[in-house]
């Protein structure tokens, strides 16, 4: 079974020239496990810092440099996740550019990360999408579009595909992917790739779109 955490960065209004969608992939128990375990250790630091018995949400937008790097050098320090990102220079996006919905342009992009994320393995799939309403134009929610791309494009259709959708709060391997999808979008903004470098062992794949049409590669 792959497991795929998958959060963003950014947004698609006016606000900053990047989007970012980000996964953290897992294919055994071990390493769900273990990075869950690094970021349930941030939670509890930070409680103890702040003389605190609340566990709050990891969000990489709030990550001072010092525990960023910590928890990046952690979750990187063994061969048991594979991450995965794309990158949007949202002013030649054409479907922002044009005005279209949202729910539907978040969804088109989702489906190109997960296109890299089926075409790598050959296995029964979990995805899970940080929770929010998303649907495209069609009507079918987001599960639904990513499910359908899944059997019809990749050929997995003898292969169990469960898309959902989870609240981070409750999920610490949502919040790795936010850690990577801010990382990510933090490299892009202020044109530093000093984190890229750091996680760079650990990517399998990315991206950057449109791809004849982007400003401020870092690849």
């Amino acid at each position: 079974m792959i497991t795929a955490y998958i959060d963003e960065s950014g947004n698609l209004g006016r606000g900053g020239n990047y989007f970012v969608l980000a996964a953290a992939v897992f294919d055994n128990e071990n390493g769900k496990n273990r990075v869950k375990r690094i970021i349930r250790r941030e939670q509890q630091l930070i409680a103890e810092e702040n003389h605190s018995n609340t566990y709050y949400e990891i969000k990489s937008s709030k990550l001072r440099f010092e525990r960023r790097q910590r928890i990046i050098n952690k979750i990187t320090s063994h061969a048991d996740i594979d991450l995965y990102y794309l990158v949007v220079y949202k002013k030649n996006a054409t479907l922002l550019r044009q005005g279209k919905p949202k729910n539907l342009t978040y969804n088109y992009f989702a489906k190109l990360l997960t296109d890299m994320i089926f075409a790598k393995y050959n296995d029964d799939f979990e995805i899970i999408f940080d929770q929010r309403a998303t649907c495209v134009k069609s009507m079918n929610s987001l599960p639904d579009y990513i499910t359908i791309n899944a059997y019809t494009r990749h050929n997995h259709a003898n292969r169990e595909v469960t898309v959902i959708q989870r609240d981070s709060k409750t999920l610490e391997n949502l919040q790795t992917a936010d850690v990577i999808s801010g990382t990510v979008y933090h490299a892009y903004t202020y044109a530093h790739p000093h984190f890229l470098n750091m996680i760079k062992p650990r990517v399998i794949k990315m991206d950057e779109f449109p791809r004849n049409n982007f400003e401020g590669s870092l690849l």
